[in-house]
């Protein structure tokens, strides 16, 4: 009986703790978008909204690393009024699923590694980005709205990575599962195994 009571109250906190992990994740994808729409310096848009998804990616299940790249593409979408409807939602979709799969089987999960695959992804869709919303309909011009707004927007989604990264890493070090907690601590550099050879 007291079992089955601790069990269930096991599973409760486990549940609290992936409600309020997904509700952190959505509250900062939300200011983000927010930030998007009001850059508080004039020019100067970084897509955080891409970093972010690829955090997340690193940390959970492929179904739901698409969901949620998917509504941060949207949100981007939202912002960026130019945009063809869906464009970054579909790179997003189809990237996030490769980078969740990828960390659980093949990448060490830390901030070198989110930099990298976040850079890769943002070169990726500044790339198609630049051919399909800025050549295709200014042509030659497409020159100018490179340097002044695809360069420095993509450059920003790089740039923030690593801080991004480590807020992701301090919430799923938080607030998921044991196995999850301790991944999230390695990508912190954390050493459980030192720990528990030490007593800790």
């Amino acid at each position: 009986m007291k079992n089955s009571l601790g069990s269930r109250a096991r599973s409760r906190r486990a549940m609290l703790r992936v409600i309020l992990r997904w509700t952190i994740y959505a509250a900062v994808m939300i200011l983000f978008y927010l930030f998007s729409c009001n850059p508080l310096i004039r020019g100067f848009c970084p897509l955080l909204l891409i970093p972010l998804a690829t955090a997340v990616a690193m940390f959970e299940g492929d179904l739901a690393a698409g969901i949620f790249g998917m509504l941060c593409g949207l949100l981007m979408d939202m912002a960026n009024g130019s945009s063809l409807a869906g464009f970054y939602a579909l790179w997003l979709l189809c990237a996030c699923p490769a980078i969740s799969l990828f960390s659980r089987f093949l990448l060490k999960v830390n901030f070198v590694s989110h930099f990298v695959i976040n850079a890769g992804v943002a070169l990726v869709i500044a790339v198609l980005d630049m051919l399909f919303l800025h050549w295709v309909w200014e042509g030659t011009q497409s020159v100018v709205s490179f340097v002044r707004v695809v360069l420095p927007s993509y450059f920003g989604a790089v740039l923030f990575s690593i801080p991004i990264y480590f807020l992701i890493s301090l919430v799923v070090s938080k607030l998921s599962p044991n196995d999850r907690r301790k991944l999230g601590s390695s990508a912190r550099g954390t050493d459980d195994s030192e720990e528990k050879e030490n007593g800790g």
